[in-house]
Protein backbone atom coordinates (compact mmCIF):
# COMPACT_ATOMS: atom_id res chain seq x y z
CA UNK A 1 0.00 0.00 0.00
CA UNK A 2 1.27 3.58 -0.86
CA UNK A 3 -0.16 5.55 2.21
CA UNK A 4 1.08 3.88 5.21
CA UNK A 5 -0.34 1.00 7.71
CA UNK A 6 -4.09 0.73 6.07
CA UNK A 7 -6.64 -1.38 7.13
CA UNK A 8 -8.22 -3.52 3.93
CA UNK A 9 -11.69 -4.56 5.02
CA UNK A 10 -14.95 -4.30 3.98
CA UNK A 11 -17.76 -3.51 6.77
CA UNK A 12 -21.52 -2.41 6.59
CA UNK A 13 -21.99 0.87 7.98
CA UNK A 14 -24.20 3.72 8.34
CA UNK A 15 -21.93 6.87 7.73
CA UNK A 16 -23.35 9.82 6.30
CA UNK A 17 -22.48 10.86 2.77
CA UNK A 18 -19.91 13.24 4.08
CA UNK A 19 -17.98 11.49 6.08
CA UNK A 20 -16.88 8.76 3.36
CA UNK A 21 -13.44 10.49 1.72
CA UNK A 22 -14.54 8.43 -1.74
CA UNK A 23 -17.78 6.91 -2.53
CA UNK A 24 -18.39 5.12 -5.81
CA UNK A 25 -22.29 5.19 -5.71
CA UNK A 26 -21.87 2.27 -8.84
CA UNK A 27 -21.08 -0.47 -6.87
CA UNK A 28 -24.25 -2.53 -5.57
CA UNK A 29 -25.92 -5.64 -3.97
CA UNK A 30 -26.85 -6.38 -1.17
CA UNK A 31 -25.82 -7.53 2.78
CA UNK A 32 -27.65 -11.01 4.45
CA UNK A 33 -27.77 -10.79 8.33
CA UNK A 34 -28.14 -14.10 10.52
CA UNK A 35 -32.21 -13.52 10.55
CA UNK A 36 -32.18 -13.74 6.68
CA UNK A 37 -33.33 -10.19 6.34
CA UNK A 38 -31.62 -8.50 3.09
CA UNK A 39 -30.47 -4.70 2.98
CA UNK A 40 -29.15 -2.92 -0.23
CA UNK A 41 -25.64 -1.72 -0.30
CA UNK A 42 -26.12 1.73 -2.22
CA UNK A 43 -21.98 2.23 -2.67
CA UNK A 44 -17.95 1.83 -1.48
CA UNK A 45 -16.10 4.23 -0.20
CA UNK A 46 -13.58 4.91 2.48
CA UNK A 47 -13.27 5.88 5.79
CA UNK A 48 -10.41 8.32 7.43
CA UNK A 49 -9.70 7.63 11.26
CA UNK A 50 -8.21 9.81 13.78
CA UNK A 51 -5.74 7.81 16.21
CA UNK A 52 -4.42 9.14 19.52
CA UNK A 53 -1.36 10.39 18.42
CA UNK A 54 -3.52 12.58 15.73
CA UNK A 55 -2.25 10.39 13.11
CA UNK A 56 -4.78 8.39 10.27
CA UNK A 57 -5.48 5.43 9.66
CA UNK A 58 -7.75 4.06 6.63
CA UNK A 59 -10.88 1.62 6.71
CA UNK A 60 -11.24 0.65 2.97
CA UNK A 61 -13.89 -0.91 0.76
CA UNK A 62 -16.44 0.29 3.72
CA UNK A 63 -20.21 -0.53 1.96
CA UNK A 64 -22.18 2.35 2.14
CA UNK A 65 -25.73 0.82 3.51
CA UNK A 66 -28.56 3.50 4.78
CA UNK A 67 -31.08 1.62 6.01
CA UNK A 68 -28.15 0.06 8.98
CA UNK A 69 -29.12 2.14 12.61
CA UNK A 70 -25.11 0.75 13.57
CA UNK A 71 -22.04 0.47 11.56
CA UNK A 72 -20.30 -2.85 11.98
CA UNK A 73 -17.26 -4.11 11.16
CA UNK A 74 -16.13 -7.50 10.46
CA UNK A 75 -13.32 -8.59 12.50
CA UNK A 76 -12.77 -11.54 10.42
CA UNK A 77 -12.16 -9.31 7.60
CA UNK A 78 -9.80 -7.50 9.66
CA UNK A 79 -7.74 -10.02 10.09
CA UNK A 80 -7.60 -10.82 5.87
CA UNK A 81 -6.47 -7.47 5.71
CA UNK A 82 -3.25 -8.14 7.76
CA UNK A 83 -4.44 -6.76 11.45
CA UNK A 84 -4.02 -8.67 14.44
CA UNK A 85 -7.12 -9.67 16.75
CA UNK A 86 -6.86 -9.78 20.28
CA UNK A 87 -10.06 -10.44 22.39
CA UNK A 88 -9.28 -11.32 26.59
CA UNK A 89 -10.37 -9.59 29.78
CA UNK A 90 -13.60 -8.24 28.10
CA UNK A 91 -11.95 -6.14 25.51
CA UNK A 92 -11.05 -6.56 22.05
CA UNK A 93 -8.10 -4.88 20.70
CA UNK A 94 -7.31 -4.42 16.73
CA UNK A 95 -3.44 -4.13 15.73
CA UNK A 96 -2.76 -2.79 12.43
CA UNK A 97 0.03 -4.03 9.72
CA UNK A 98 3.02 -2.45 11.87
CA UNK A 99 1.36 -4.27 15.06
CA UNK A 100 0.71 -0.89 16.70
CA UNK A 101 -2.65 -0.84 18.67
CA UNK A 102 -5.35 0.60 16.26
CA UNK A 103 -8.73 0.53 18.34
CA UNK A 104 -9.65 -0.61 21.77
CA UNK A 105 -13.59 -1.71 21.99
CA UNK A 106 -15.13 -2.64 25.42
CA UNK A 107 -17.56 -5.60 25.86
CA UNK A 108 -21.01 -4.73 26.54
CA UNK A 109 -24.31 -6.26 27.55
CA UNK A 110 -25.00 -7.53 23.91
CA UNK A 111 -22.43 -9.06 24.11
CA UNK A 112 -20.91 -7.14 21.18
CA UNK A 113 -18.17 -5.31 21.22
CA UNK A 114 -18.36 -1.20 21.38
CA UNK A 115 -15.97 0.72 19.43
CA UNK A 116 -15.98 4.59 19.45
CA UNK A 117 -13.28 6.14 16.69
CA UNK A 118 -12.78 9.78 15.79
CA UNK A 119 -13.18 10.55 12.32
CA UNK A 120 -10.40 12.66 10.37
CA UNK A 121 -10.50 14.84 7.55
CA UNK A 122 -8.02 15.16 4.93
CA UNK A 123 -5.28 18.01 5.31
CA UNK A 124 -5.00 20.17 2.58
CA UNK A 125 -1.49 19.86 0.88
CA UNK A 126 -1.11 23.39 -0.53
CA UNK A 127 -1.91 25.23 3.17
CA UNK A 128 1.45 22.72 4.44
CA UNK A 129 3.84 23.53 1.52
CA UNK A 130 5.98 25.38 3.53
CA UNK A 131 6.48 22.54 6.37
CA UNK A 132 9.55 20.27 5.06
CA UNK A 133 7.54 16.65 5.78
CA UNK A 134 4.49 17.69 3.86
CA UNK A 135 6.86 19.09 0.99
CA UNK A 136 8.97 16.13 0.29
CA UNK A 137 5.23 14.04 0.89
CA UNK A 138 4.43 15.94 -2.05
CA UNK A 139 7.59 15.99 -4.07
CA UNK A 140 7.56 11.88 -3.55
CA UNK A 141 4.13 11.76 -5.35
CA UNK A 142 2.42 11.10 -1.82
CA UNK A 143 4.54 8.62 -0.58
CA UNK A 144 3.54 7.55 2.89
CA UNK A 145 5.61 9.07 5.89
CA UNK A 146 6.76 5.81 7.62
CA UNK A 147 8.48 5.23 3.96
CA UNK A 148 9.85 9.36 4.47
CA UNK A 149 11.22 8.28 7.39
CA UNK A 150 12.86 4.67 6.85
CA UNK A 151 14.74 6.84 2.96
CA UNK A 152 15.99 9.20 5.54
CA UNK A 153 16.80 7.58 9.05
CA UNK A 154 18.77 4.65 6.95
CA UNK A 155 20.50 6.89 4.33
CA UNK A 156 18.84 5.17 1.29
CA UNK A 157 19.14 8.15 -0.82
CA UNK A 158 21.07 11.19 -0.94
CA UNK A 159 19.38 14.80 -0.71
CA UNK A 160 16.49 13.96 1.81
CA UNK A 161 16.49 15.61 5.31
CA UNK A 162 15.40 13.46 8.39
CA UNK A 163 11.59 13.52 8.88
CA UNK A 164 9.35 12.59 11.55
CA UNK A 165 5.72 12.59 11.73
CA UNK A 166 2.71 10.99 12.74
CA UNK A 167 0.84 8.99 9.19
CA UNK A 168 -1.28 11.22 7.78
CA UNK A 169 -3.28 11.56 5.09
CA UNK A 170 -3.86 14.70 2.75
CA UNK A 171 -6.66 15.53 0.14
CA UNK A 172 -4.82 13.68 -2.86
CA UNK A 173 -4.11 10.62 -1.13
CA UNK A 174 -7.81 10.67 0.07
CA UNK A 175 -8.90 11.31 -3.26
CA UNK A 176 -6.49 9.19 -5.52
CA UNK A 177 -6.17 6.23 -3.43
CA UNK A 178 -8.80 3.24 -3.14
CA UNK A 179 -7.36 0.35 -1.34
CA UNK A 180 -7.91 -3.08 -1.93
CA UNK A 181 -7.28 -6.71 -0.49
CA UNK A 182 -3.23 -7.09 -1.13
CA UNK A 183 -1.94 -10.38 -3.44
CA UNK A 184 -0.29 -12.80 -1.16
CA UNK A 185 3.36 -10.92 -0.30
CA UNK A 186 5.66 -14.22 -0.05
CA UNK A 187 6.32 -15.87 -3.92
CA UNK A 188 7.38 -19.17 -4.04
CA UNK A 189 10.52 -17.82 -6.12
CA UNK A 190 12.69 -14.77 -6.00
CA UNK A 191 15.76 -14.04 -8.91
CA UNK A 192 19.36 -14.34 -7.38
CA UNK A 193 20.44 -11.84 -9.61
CA UNK A 194 19.28 -9.14 -12.20
CA UNK A 195 17.56 -10.24 -14.89
CA UNK A 196 17.67 -13.46 -13.91
CA UNK A 197 14.10 -12.83 -14.56
CA UNK A 198 11.25 -10.39 -15.38
CA UNK A 199 7.41 -9.40 -14.94
CA UNK A 200 5.56 -7.64 -17.52
CA UNK A 201 2.20 -6.14 -17.70
CA UNK A 202 -0.04 -4.23 -20.20
CA UNK A 203 -2.52 -1.70 -18.54
CA UNK A 204 -4.95 -0.53 -19.97
CA UNK A 205 -7.05 0.94 -22.64
CA UNK A 206 -6.91 4.26 -20.86
CA UNK A 207 -9.19 7.25 -21.27
CA UNK A 208 -8.44 9.87 -22.21
CA UNK A 209 -5.77 8.99 -24.58
CA UNK A 210 -2.62 11.48 -24.16
CA UNK A 211 -2.03 14.30 -26.35
CA UNK A 212 0.70 12.23 -28.14
CA UNK A 213 -2.14 9.43 -28.63
CA UNK A 214 -0.86 6.80 -26.18
CA UNK A 215 -4.04 4.48 -24.84
CA UNK A 216 -2.15 1.98 -22.93
CA UNK A 217 1.23 1.42 -20.78
CA UNK A 218 3.77 -1.89 -20.67
CA UNK A 219 5.23 -2.25 -17.26
CA UNK A 220 8.26 -4.45 -16.97
CA UNK A 221 9.68 -5.21 -13.42
CA UNK A 222 13.47 -6.96 -12.56
CA UNK A 223 12.61 -9.69 -9.91
CA UNK A 224 15.94 -9.55 -7.93
CA UNK A 225 15.89 -5.50 -7.67
CA UNK A 226 12.02 -4.72 -8.33
CA UNK A 227 13.79 -2.16 -10.45
CA UNK A 228 10.95 -0.59 -12.94
CA UNK A 229 10.72 0.28 -16.62
CA UNK A 230 7.77 1.89 -18.21
CA UNK A 231 6.95 2.60 -21.79
CA UNK A 232 3.35 4.35 -23.12
CA UNK A 233 1.73 2.44 -25.65
CA UNK A 234 -0.59 3.89 -28.89
CA UNK A 235 -2.23 -0.09 -29.47
CA UNK A 236 -1.38 -3.48 -28.25
CA UNK A 237 0.71 -4.24 -30.70
CA UNK A 238 3.31 -1.92 -30.10
CA UNK A 239 4.06 -4.32 -27.03
CA UNK A 240 6.77 -6.45 -28.27
CA UNK A 241 8.74 -3.96 -29.91
CA UNK A 242 8.44 -1.92 -26.53
CA UNK A 243 10.01 -5.33 -24.47
CA UNK A 244 12.77 -5.50 -26.91
CA UNK A 245 13.31 -1.32 -26.25
CA UNK A 246 13.37 -2.04 -22.68
CA UNK A 247 15.54 -6.23 -22.84
CA UNK A 248 18.22 -4.42 -25.02
CA UNK A 249 18.61 -1.23 -22.57
CA UNK A 250 18.41 -3.42 -19.32
CA UNK A 251 21.04 -6.12 -20.94
CA UNK A 252 23.73 -3.39 -21.81
CA UNK A 253 23.40 -1.66 -18.14
CA UNK A 254 23.75 -4.75 -16.54
CA UNK A 255 26.13 -6.66 -19.27
CA UNK A 256 24.04 -9.80 -18.63
CA UNK A 257 21.61 -11.40 -21.05
CA UNK A 258 17.29 -12.11 -20.19
CA UNK A 259 16.86 -15.45 -18.56
CA UNK A 260 13.29 -15.74 -18.26
CA UNK A 261 10.07 -13.55 -18.22
CA UNK A 262 6.56 -14.20 -17.02
CA UNK A 263 3.14 -12.49 -17.90
CA UNK A 264 -0.53 -13.35 -18.30
CA UNK A 265 -1.94 -14.84 -20.76
CA UNK A 266 -2.64 -11.57 -23.04
CA UNK A 267 -2.11 -11.98 -26.86
CA UNK A 268 0.31 -9.32 -27.19
CA UNK A 269 3.07 -11.95 -25.80
CA UNK A 270 1.66 -15.03 -27.05
CA UNK A 271 2.09 -14.54 -30.85
CA UNK A 272 4.11 -16.99 -32.68
CA UNK A 273 6.41 -14.43 -33.11
CA UNK A 274 6.79 -13.14 -29.67
CA UNK A 275 7.39 -17.79 -29.16
CA UNK A 276 10.05 -17.35 -31.80
CA UNK A 277 12.30 -14.63 -30.74
CA UNK A 278 12.14 -16.08 -27.10
CA UNK A 279 13.13 -19.55 -28.64
CA UNK A 280 15.94 -18.18 -30.48
CA UNK A 281 17.77 -16.08 -27.45
CA UNK A 282 16.93 -18.88 -25.04
CA UNK A 283 14.55 -16.96 -23.12
CA UNK A 284 12.15 -18.56 -20.61
CA UNK A 285 8.62 -17.87 -21.06
CA UNK A 286 5.91 -18.40 -18.31
CA UNK A 287 2.43 -17.12 -18.28
CA UNK A 288 -0.39 -17.50 -15.71
CA UNK A 289 -3.43 -19.47 -15.39
CA UNK A 290 -6.09 -17.89 -17.62
CA UNK A 291 -7.86 -15.31 -14.89
CA UNK A 292 -5.28 -15.88 -11.89
CA UNK A 293 -3.43 -12.54 -12.43
CA UNK A 294 -2.07 -12.92 -9.02
CA UNK A 295 0.51 -15.49 -10.22
CA UNK A 296 1.71 -12.43 -11.78
CA UNK A 297 1.77 -10.40 -8.48
CA UNK A 298 4.92 -8.81 -8.42
CA UNK A 299 4.04 -6.97 -11.69
CA UNK A 300 0.32 -6.73 -10.62
CA UNK A 301 1.05 -5.42 -7.20
CA UNK A 302 3.51 -2.68 -8.63
CA UNK A 303 1.05 -1.66 -11.51
CA UNK A 304 -1.87 -0.76 -8.81
CA UNK A 305 0.81 1.20 -6.81
CA UNK A 306 1.79 2.97 -10.14
CA UNK A 307 -1.49 3.92 -11.05
CA UNK A 308 -2.94 5.08 -7.88
CA UNK A 309 0.03 7.39 -7.39
CA UNK A 310 -0.36 8.64 -10.81
CA UNK A 311 -3.95 9.43 -9.46
CA UNK A 312 -2.53 11.27 -6.44
CA UNK A 313 -0.31 13.57 -8.40
CA UNK A 314 -2.80 14.30 -11.26
CA UNK A 315 -5.90 15.06 -8.54
CA UNK A 316 -3.59 16.97 -5.99
CA UNK A 317 -2.59 20.16 -8.70
CA UNK A 318 -5.98 19.29 -10.12
CA UNK A 319 -4.30 18.51 -13.62
CA UNK A 320 -6.87 17.28 -16.49
CA UNK A 321 -6.62 13.45 -16.77
CA UNK A 322 -5.03 13.25 -20.74
CA UNK A 323 -1.52 14.10 -18.68
CA UNK A 324 -1.75 10.49 -17.14
CA UNK A 325 1.12 9.40 -19.41
CA UNK A 326 3.58 11.79 -17.51
CA UNK A 327 1.56 11.14 -14.09
CA UNK A 328 2.67 7.27 -14.91
CA UNK A 329 6.59 8.18 -15.58
CA UNK A 330 6.91 10.20 -12.95
CA UNK A 331 5.17 7.44 -10.58
CA UNK A 332 7.91 4.87 -12.06
CA UNK A 333 10.49 7.50 -11.53
CA UNK A 334 9.93 7.85 -7.74
CA UNK A 335 8.98 4.62 -6.68
CA UNK A 336 12.18 2.88 -8.11
CA UNK A 337 13.83 5.71 -5.65
CA UNK A 338 11.13 4.91 -3.07
CA UNK A 339 11.81 1.79 -0.43
CA UNK A 340 9.52 -1.76 -1.31
CA UNK A 341 9.04 -4.58 1.46
CA UNK A 342 10.97 -6.85 -1.01
CA UNK A 343 14.37 -5.08 -0.48
CA UNK A 344 15.53 -4.38 2.97
CA UNK A 345 17.51 -1.08 3.50
CA UNK A 346 17.98 -0.39 -0.35
CA UNK A 347 15.47 1.05 -2.92
CA UNK A 348 15.16 -0.68 -6.59
CA UNK A 349 17.61 2.14 -7.81
CA UNK A 350 20.17 0.95 -5.55
CA UNK A 351 19.66 -2.52 -6.52
CA UNK A 352 19.85 -2.05 -9.70
CA UNK A 353 22.55 0.24 -10.47
CA UNK A 354 24.35 -0.12 -7.39
CA UNK A 355 24.72 3.23 -6.28
CA UNK A 356 22.06 5.76 -3.85
CA UNK A 357 19.72 7.65 -6.04
CA UNK A 358 20.42 11.43 -5.38
CA UNK A 359 16.52 13.22 -4.79
CA UNK A 360 17.24 16.41 -4.11
CA UNK A 361 16.23 17.56 -7.63
CA UNK A 362 12.89 16.33 -7.03
CA UNK A 363 9.55 18.75 -6.97
CA UNK A 364 6.27 18.86 -6.54
CA UNK A 365 4.40 17.23 -9.87
CA UNK A 366 2.35 19.30 -11.18
CA UNK A 367 3.55 23.06 -9.38
CA UNK A 368 4.07 26.10 -11.58
CA UNK A 369 7.52 26.27 -12.88
CA UNK A 370 9.31 29.22 -14.24
CA UNK A 371 11.51 28.68 -17.07
CA UNK A 372 14.20 30.76 -18.02
CA UNK A 373 13.81 31.48 -22.13
CA UNK A 374 16.78 30.84 -24.03
CA UNK A 375 17.58 30.22 -27.93
CA UNK A 376 17.07 32.95 -30.53
CA UNK A 377 14.89 35.47 -30.86
CA UNK A 378 14.70 36.93 -27.48
CA UNK A 379 15.26 40.77 -27.54
CA UNK A 380 16.57 42.57 -24.46
CA UNK A 381 13.38 43.72 -23.33
CA UNK A 382 11.33 40.67 -23.86
CA UNK A 383 10.59 38.36 -20.67
CA UNK A 384 13.23 36.22 -19.21
CA UNK A 385 10.81 33.59 -18.00
CA UNK A 386 7.98 31.94 -19.28
CA UNK A 387 5.04 30.22 -16.52
CA UNK A 388 4.87 26.25 -17.13
CA UNK A 389 3.71 23.23 -15.42
CA UNK A 390 6.07 20.94 -14.07
CA UNK A 391 4.73 17.50 -15.38
CA UNK A 392 8.14 15.39 -14.75
CA UNK A 393 11.70 14.03 -15.27
CA UNK A 394 13.50 13.72 -18.46
CA UNK A 395 15.31 10.54 -19.18
CA UNK A 396 18.95 10.65 -19.84
CA UNK A 397 19.69 14.04 -18.92
CA UNK A 398 19.53 16.87 -16.16
CA UNK A 399 15.94 18.42 -17.24
CA UNK A 400 12.94 18.57 -16.29
CA UNK A 401 9.49 18.09 -18.37
CA UNK A 402 7.91 21.14 -18.84
CA UNK A 403 4.26 22.24 -20.49
CA UNK A 404 3.17 25.32 -21.09
CA UNK A 405 -0.63 25.06 -21.24
CA UNK A 406 -1.13 28.65 -23.57
CA UNK A 407 1.08 27.21 -26.64
CA UNK A 408 0.13 23.45 -25.72
CA UNK A 409 4.04 22.64 -26.14
CA UNK A 410 6.50 20.33 -23.75
CA UNK A 411 10.01 22.00 -23.30
CA UNK A 412 13.02 19.87 -21.66
CA UNK A 413 14.80 22.81 -19.27
CA UNK A 414 17.05 22.81 -16.39
CA UNK A 415 16.87 26.60 -15.86
CA UNK A 416 13.54 26.32 -13.79
CA UNK A 417 12.27 28.62 -11.02
CA UNK A 418 9.42 26.10 -8.95
CA UNK A 419 6.80 27.71 -7.01
CA UNK A 420 5.63 23.99 -5.28
CA UNK A 421 2.45 25.50 -3.40
CA UNK A 422 1.01 26.97 -6.45
CA UNK A 423 -1.09 24.89 -9.49
CA UNK A 424 -2.24 25.77 -12.87
CA UNK A 425 -6.11 27.11 -13.20
CA UNK A 426 -6.20 24.44 -15.99
CA UNK A 427 -10.76 24.94 -16.47
CA UNK A 428 -9.86 27.62 -18.96
CA UNK A 429 -7.66 25.27 -21.19
CA UNK A 430 -9.22 21.40 -20.36
CA UNK A 431 -11.49 19.96 -22.25
CA UNK A 432 -13.20 18.44 -19.18
CA UNK A 433 -13.41 19.07 -15.24
CA UNK A 434 -9.87 17.96 -13.94
CA UNK A 435 -11.27 17.42 -10.47
CA UNK A 436 -13.52 14.69 -11.26
CA UNK A 437 -12.10 13.02 -14.65
CA UNK A 438 -8.65 11.70 -13.85
CA UNK A 439 -8.48 8.86 -16.39
CA UNK A 440 -10.21 5.39 -16.38
CA UNK A 441 -8.87 2.02 -17.33
CA UNK A 442 -10.74 -0.49 -18.75
CA UNK A 443 -11.49 -3.11 -15.95
CA UNK A 444 -9.01 -1.19 -13.37
CA UNK A 445 -11.63 1.91 -12.86
CA UNK A 446 -8.98 4.84 -11.90
CA UNK A 447 -11.42 8.06 -11.48
CA UNK A 448 -14.06 6.15 -10.02
CA UNK A 449 -13.49 2.91 -8.34
CA UNK A 450 -13.50 -0.43 -9.80
CA UNK A 451 -11.47 -3.58 -9.86
CA UNK A 452 -8.71 -4.87 -12.14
Amino acid sequence: MLCSPTIATRCGTKPQHETLTSLDTSVGGTVRFGDGSLVNIEGIGSVLLQTKQNGHKVLSEVYYIPKLKSSIISLGQLEEGGCKIVIEDGYCDVFDTERSLLARAPRVKNRLYLLKMKLAAPVCLMAKADDSAWLWHGRYGHLNFRALRELGTKGMVEGLPQLDRVEQFCDGCALGKQHRFPFPQVASYRAEKPLDLVHADLCGKIKPSTAGGKNYFLLIVDDHSRYMWVELLTTKDEAFKCFKKVQALAETERGCKLRAFRSDRGGEFNSIEFKQYCDERGVKHFTTVPYTPQQNGVVERRNRTVVEMARCLLKSKGVPGEFWGEAVSTAVYLLNRAPTKSLKGRTPFEAWHNRKPKVHHLRTFGCIANVKVAGPGVSKMSDRSIKMVFVGYETGTKGYRVYDPISRKLHISRDVIFEESKGWDWKPHAQADPVTSVFDVEFYTVAGQGSK
